[in-house]
Parts: C-alpha cells; structure tokens; sequence
C-alpha cells in the first residue's frame, strides 16, 4: 500500500505544482494585460504634466511616492489618486497643508472629474482623464451635430 502511495506522491506531486505554477503565470499575465488608464495631472504653475501611471498613484514629498511634489507645503506622503470602478478618486491621508477640490476640502474618498483643480497644500494642479475628456469632446459634438451647426 504505501508503495503505491509513494508513486501516486511522485506523479501527482510534480503535477499539481506545474498546475500551480501555470495558474501564478495566468494571473500575472492577466493583471499585467491591462494598460492603466490614461489620465495626469497638470502643475499649473509651470505647466509639468504628470502621469498617473498606476491604478494607485502616491502623492507626496517622499522619494517612494509616485508623483514627487518637491515643495515645502506638500507632506511627505500627501494624497492618494487611484481608479476605481465608479472612476478617480483622491484621498487626503491626514496631510498637513491639506488637500482641496475645485477650493473645497477634498472628502475622505472624493471622486475626481476631468478639469478638476486640485491644491496639494498650496500647489494647484489641473486634473486630466483622457477617457472623460474624449466622452465631453463626443457629446459636444453630437449636441452640435443634433442642433443642425
């Protein structure tokens, strides 16, 4: 009995962790297959456009953060602008100067809208969402097309 135990542990053993390691290579491969999307924030101070290359972008003074704000009024680990399902969202994690929306306070989780300004303690940056903008550029000219211009 246990001889027949030992080679089913020898075949089936090598099998189930080729499986594994093909379902790890799938679900990598898988994760890796969506771009993020495109969206970036404008300085408009100096007009620098920034990226948010990632589904979670970190915001902040820190080295480790993806958008470096080198400024003195931004904290070290600032905000976080991340996709979500129902689109961008901003979250303040407690910073010092304060993180606001279009001059108001920005929520907990506050939703971010193509042209959205946002002040990073006393910076101010333009918030651009490609997918949106495109979605306001076809509906401005579906109006015009349905106005007869």
């Amino acid at each position: 009995m246990e001889d027949i135990l030992l080679s089913a542990n020898r075949i089936l053993l090598p099998l189930l962790g080729a499986a594994l390691v093909t379902l790890c290579l799938l679900w990598v491969w898988r994760r890796n297959a969506q771009p993020p999307p495109e969206a970036w924030l404008l300085n408009t101070l100096n007009r620098d456009r920034l990226a948010l290359s990632h589904w979670e972008n970190s915001v902040g003074r820190h080295p480790r953060c993806d958008l470096l704000l080198n400024y003195a009024t931004v904290s070290r680990f600032h905000a976080v602008i991340a996709r979500r399902r129902e689109g961008w969202v901003l979250m303040d994690t407690g910073s010092h100067g304060g993180t606001r929306i279009n001059g108001l306070p920005a929520q907990p989780k506050a939703p971010l809208h193509h042209g959205d300004l946002i002040t990073f303690g006393n910076f101010e940056f333009l918030f651009c969402d490609r997918e949106e903008e495109q979605a306001q550029q076809n509906a401005l000219e579906a109006e015009i097309r349905r106005q007869g211009g």
